[in-house]
């Protein structure tokens, strides 16, 4: 790869980030201006949920539909065209005058985030290693800790009401819907094919037919599934469940959700040194292994011990899942693929947090480890799945 290249996929890297990033900030913030929103809509605290389950729905009905569309329209048209919606949502989160508006624009921000989110992972995929697509990953865990400092200087420290942080967020994602505009040309999928001036790309129907996207589908699914039960009823499950002190449960939850971000920088400089099937291969070996932990109860240093094991070695489960995407299924069926794998990771964090709150409640807060063990279980039979599917046919080209 000459220099101007090398300068140019630095250039496009930098972007990615950029948009991670940003969609770590306004992710995050919700958590801080909550209580500002909730007192100007008199609104309950439940719903907080109904706003993030209208986003999350967004994402699972386009995750689907983006690779078709991507296809169809060029990666940098849809990236400024989901920019532009996102930047509408924020803005009219702004200037939302009820709760109804408000959940409108939660679903069109969904929407934006879920086309997004499936554009920039097929073409890292396919142009980034598996070392930058852990630290595009981890750029999103960038932004979710400047969230709240960003949210805590507007409204505090300027003095400002909380609407202004998302004018801001708004005139951010129209800077970087530019920079995609600027760059447009270089956002190919496939430069030869850009070359021949066609696209070779598989339709979804097609790319439905292949058995091992189920699977992957399905690992997707499973580890976004023990990701969110295990950081969203920990904390709970400690305290009431296992005696632990609120102070020092509220503690490593926070390491938690903190070791998502450094997990993955660090799994950048390892996954040099080992071949992805092998790196995804420990990778959910580990989450099996801190979800015994977790579920044994052998002590309070035991359980926490399991819980950081589960945060360290799923961060870089879903970045490199997505890496491995083109020598599984083939360049003509990545962006298909991708956001197929994202729908299952869609349906994870809908349907799993929300039975593991049933099981919690008909059979008591103990019934989490062994919930999140199953899950952790399926993650690693589903991948090991896979590795024997790759074993018994060629490498997808």
């Amino acid at each position: 790869m000459n220099s101007s290249s090398r300068g140019g996929t630095v250039k496009l890297f930098a972007l990615s980030c950029a948009v991670f990033i940003v969609g770590g900030i306004s992710g995050s913030a919700i958590g801080v201006v909550w209580i500002y929103v909730q007192d100007d809509f008199k609104v309950t605290l439940s719903a907080l949920g109904a706003l993030v389950a209208a986003a999350t729905l967004g994402r699972l009905l386009t995750s689907a539909a983006s690779g078709p569309l991507i296809n169809r329209l060029g990666l940098a048209w849809v990236m400024m065209g989901s920019l532009g919606i996102t930047a509408a949502s924020m803005l009219g989160f702004a200037l939302a005058p009820s709760w109804l508006v408000v959940m409108l624009v939660a679903f069109g921000s969904g929407v934006g985030a879920g086309i997004m989110a499936t554009g920039l992972n097929a073409f890292a995929a396919l142009h980034f290693s598996a070392r930058r697509m852990n630290w595009l990953h981890g750029s999103y865990g960038i932004g979710s800790t400047l969230g709240p400092l960003l949210i805590t200087t507007i409204v505090i420290d300027l003095s400002l009401d909380w609407r202004y942080a998302y004018l801001l967020f708004t005139l951010i994602r129209l800077a970087l819907a530019l920079l995609f505009f600027l760059t447009r040309r270089d956002w190919q999928l496939d430069a030869a094919q850009s070359r021949r001036g066609r696209r070779d790309s598989a339709s979804l129907r097609a790319t439905l037919r292949l058995p091992i996207l189920w699977l992957m589908g399905s690992a997707f699914m499973f580890a976004v599934g023990t990701e969110l039960v295990t950081g969203q009823f920990a904390n709970s499950f400690f305290i009431d469940a296992r005696g632990i002190t609120p102070k020092v449960a509220g503690v490593w939850v926070s390491l938690y959700w903190a070791s998502l971000t450094v997990s993955r920088f660090l799994a950048g400089i390892i996954i040099a040194r080992i071949s992805l099937g092998s790196f995804l291969r420990l990778n959910s070996l580990g989450i099996l292994a801190g979800a015994a932990l977790l579920g044994a109860n052998l002590s309070a240093g035991g359980s926490l011990l399991g819980l950081a094991l589960i945060g360290f070695a799923i961060a870089p489960f879903s970045p490199l899942m997505a890496s491995a995407t083109p020598g599984r299924v083939g360049a003509a069926h990545v962006a298909n693929a991708i956001g197929l794998q994202f729908t299952g990771a869609s349906l994870g964090m809908v349907i799993l947090p929300w039975l593991a709150g049933i099981l919690a409640e008909a059979l008591g807060l103990e019934a989490i480890p062994h919930f999140v063990f199953a899950l952790a279980l399926l993650t690693f039979l589903s991948h090991e799945a896979i590795l024997r599917r790759e074993r018994r046919q060629p490498r997808s080209r």
